[in-house]
């Protein structure tokens, strides 16, 4: 079985699937169970595995939610009360018990990476920002200087919850909140210059789930965007990038089809469905999206300067971290509309950005150059043959 809890967008369950075409082909039987079954049915419609619903509870942001650190986004997902955790727990327990899987794959699901510890093998596929090193004694903080951003709480209140939900269940709680994932055994699927907690990992990350794009050479002066039709600033975005006259394709994830036809009025090439990286990335010079992973990672081994548009922290510390490297801008809070149209100007025509990005393409495809896949799901097979242990 294969989970995706916790986030938005395309990535987690894009990265699922990988793993689970791999089993299927080796004659395994992969189950999904998907947080955004609707959201993200443009991938998942084509898949011939089940699709299960999972149990979900989020309590509602505070105005300006920022969270300090991983303790935080636990908050505000169950773990502040055993009243909320439990029940998540219970059921997690009742679909672990359905489907009766021989292995458990995540991403960005630390509830049922708890409920199916020591019951079943259970291996991470997460991101850095997902996977937290299970071996510290409290989640490192986000920002250096907490005074500006301080906890919502206090992390033990969180760790009580666990251990009396854990107690519950009959089952092992961890000694520090970090420890809800030591049952789990982790591959952090990312390079350690995008890993939030690559200060505090004692073992590296394997790099991306897939090989590079292959986008060497001097492409057209074109930029790909990869946006989504809930933030508000994404269609005025692309109609001053059209209005600058520059030349465009984009996919806008959850865009009306009025809303693609007035970009398509505007002159941009406009996609219904998600077009694979590995084909847009050769085409075109610079990439625009809210630097969700899957795309910042993919843009950078490919070479190609991007606009940064972050949505919410987990963006921002992929945004930062990228600029970081002079291969982005970014653009968040309030800023000039000109920052827009101006910002990919001088991505698509400064050589200095794609001489950087250039280099910093080279160095990571040399230490990466094959996806993580192949090691991930093949000790996924290794797991699947072994014996199976019953667990009370």
């Amino acid at each position: 079985m294969l989970g995706w809890e916790l986030g938005g967008g395309f990535g987690h369950a894009h990265n699922l699937l990988r793993v689970a075409r791999a089993l299927a082909a080796d004659g395994h039987r992969p189950v999904l169970a998907a947080r955004e079954a609707v959201a993200a049915w443009p991938l998942l419609r084509d898949a011939p595995f089940p699709v299960l619903p999972i149990p979900v509870w989020s309590e509602p942001a505070p105005a300006g939610f920022v969270a300090a650190s991983f303790a935080d986004i636990l908050r505000l997902h169950g773990y502040a009360s055993d009243r909320t955790l439990l029940p998540l727990l219970r059921q997690w327990d009742g679909i672990l018990d359905v489907v009766r899987p021989d292995l458990v794959v995540l991403d960005y699901a630390p509830t049922l990476g708890l409920a199916a510890a020591g019951r079943v093998p259970t291996v991470d596929i997460g991101n850095g920002f997902c996977q937290p090193p299970a071996d510290l004694p409290v989640f490192p903080p986000y920002f250096r200087d907490q005074s500006t951003q301080p906890p919502r709480g206090a992390p033990e209140d969180l760790l009580a919850a666990v251990r009396a939900a854990q107690a519950a269940r009959g089952r092992p709680a961890p000694a520090a909140l970090p420890g809800i994932a030591a049952g789990v055994e982790a591959f952090v699927t990312t390079v350690p210059e995008l890993d939030p907690y690559r200060e505090a990992r004692r073992r590296p990350p394997v790099g991306p789930l897939a090989p590079p794009v292959a986008a060497d050479g001097i492409a057209p002066r074109r930029f790909f965007a990869y946006l989504s039709a809930e933030v508000a600033s994404t269609e005025p975005a692309l109609t001053l990038l059209a209005a600058a006259g520059l030349d465009g394709e984009v996919y806008v994830r959850g865009a009306t089809a009025g809303q693609r036809e007035r970009l398509r009025g505007r002159g941009l090439t406009v996609h219904d469905a998600p077009p694979p990286l590995a084909e847009v990335l050769p085409r075109v010079r610079a990439v625009a999206h809210h630097a969700g992973l899957g795309t910042a990672e993919a843009a950078l081994l490919a070479g190609r300067p991007q606009l940064l548009l972050p949505e919410h922290l987990e963006h921002q510390l992929y945004a930062s971290a990228a600029h970081r490297l002079g291969v982005a801008h970014y653009l968040a809070g309030t800023y000039p509309a000109s920052d827009v149209a101006e910002g990919m100007r001088q991505l698509l025509d400064d050589p200095a950005f794609a001489r950087r990005a250039a280099e910093v393409a080279a160095d990571l495809r040399r230490r990466w150059p094959d996806g993580s896949l192949g090691t991930i799901v093949g000790r996924c097979r290794e797991l699947l043959d072994q014996p199976a242990v019953a667990v009370a």
